[in-house]
């Protein structure tokens, strides 16, 4: 397993009504997964789908654990420490994936002063040469903490015993969402298993403005307050197609050979993730339109 790409154990997907009370609970961190693989004093990572990105991060060797070699499974998110002081840290979805391509050696050592990279740790999987991924949930965590020395690089990720308020907390906030563990759970390798470990997403809601229509492969470019907040790029139910483009032809203004745009008249509901560091909407999908009256 060491130094080897693995896959890791998938978060099955809940709504809010299904959040667990007899379950520990944490934030769902706003990057991309990792697997931190520890040899000795020698650092390498590998994201969920296998690419390494070890020479992308150089923070990755600031990291001592109290054991010879071990593999953390977790999270990597950026802090930009160009932001005001005198307000909380926030964390960019955008950040950590800028952080992510940035592959050139010179590139990497500059944007390290910017975007410092965070590990967020929440599972170990392998300990002094022995898998640990038979251990339940709650005795993995119990060997994490003595594994992880917490630092400015990496740090274990704190669990909740309610997850409903913390559900809330992270909804009032803008967060993306939070995670829950069964305790007595072992950690499958390659599944998604049922009843292990679960993700509820605190999606956000707008009203927004459809301004205008891409030629060739699906978008619709969306407007809140006059402003551009970016492109609906997954297609709406049938009816809701059917809605708008029986309204579409009278709401043209000009056009180019990419985009057809319209009148911002007609409003819908859009669900999102959150807003990107721009003011944009991350992952926006159309739930019903609101508005269609055109004069």
């Amino acid at each position: 397993m060491l130094n080897k790409p693995l896959k890791p154990m998938l978060l099955r997907p809940l709504v809010s009504g299904e959040i667990k009370k007899d379950w520990k609970s944490s934030i769902k961190w706003d990057g991309f997964r990792i697997l931190i693989h520890y040899d000795n004093g020698s650092v390498r990572a590998y994201t969920r789908h296998g690419t390494e990105v070890t020479e992308r991060f150089p923070e990755l060797q600031e990291i001592k654990l109290s054991v010879k070699t071990a593999i953390l499974d977790g999270e990597c998110i950026a802090f930009d420490v160009t932001q005001p002081t005198d307000q909380p840290p926030k964390i960019w979805w955008d950040d950590a994936m800028t952080r992510f391509h940035t592959k050139k050696s010179t590139a990497v050592k500059s944007i390290c002063k910017t975007l410092k990279a965070h590990f967020p740790i929440w599972d170990v999987l392998w300990v002094d040469g022995q898998s640990v991924t038979t251990m339940t949930f709650d005795k993995r965590r119990e060997l994490l903490q003595t594994v992880l020395n917490p630092s400015e690089t990496i740090s274990i990720t704190p669990l909740y015993d309610d997850g409903l308020q913390l559900f809330l907390g992270v909804k009032q906030q803008g967060l993306e969402g939070i995670v829950q563990y069964n305790s007595d759970a072992p950690y499958f390798l390659n599944a998604r298993p049922k009843d292990v470990i679960t993700k509820i997403k605190a999606y956000q809601y707008v009203t927004c403005q459809v301004s205008a229509i891409r030629k060739g492969a699906f978008g619709w470019g969306l407007q809140l307050n006059g402003k551009h907040v970016g492109i609906l790029e997954f297609p709406p139910h049938k009816d809701i197609l059917s809605k708008f483009h029986s309204q579409a032809k009278r709401l043209v203004r000009n056009e180019n050979k990419d985009w057809i745009y319209l009148e911002p008249i007609v409003s819908c509901q859009v669900r999102f993730q959150c807003f990107t560091k721009d003011g944009k909407l991350r992952s926006p999908i159309i739930e019903k339109l609101v508005d269609l009256t055109v004069a």
